[in-house]
């Protein structure tokens, strides 16, 4: 059994993050824009958000270096 530390360390924090963000903003945000801005502000707004949230989500990460095996050394 892996201790909890290992297991948060393993956990793909990035990916979940986006998905409470767009959970949020269309639990909370969609009302909320469209009272205060209106149907077209709000389409504007939220469209901003959820590519932003998006290209988070989506975005590369770089991957880790590994040390290379030479040949002939053992």
């Amino acid at each position: 059994m892996r201790a909890p530390a290992a297991m948060l360390a393993g956990f793909h924090w990035r990916r979940w993050l986006a998905v409470i963000i767009c959970v949020a903003v269309l639990l909370i945000g969609v009302p909320l824009a469209h009272a205060l801005v209106g149907d077209l502000g709000a389409l504007l707004l939220l469209v901003g958000v959820g590519g932003f949230a998006l290209g988070r989500a989506t975005a590369p990460r770089p991957l880790p270096i590994l040390p290379r095996k030479g040949r002939g050394r053992g």
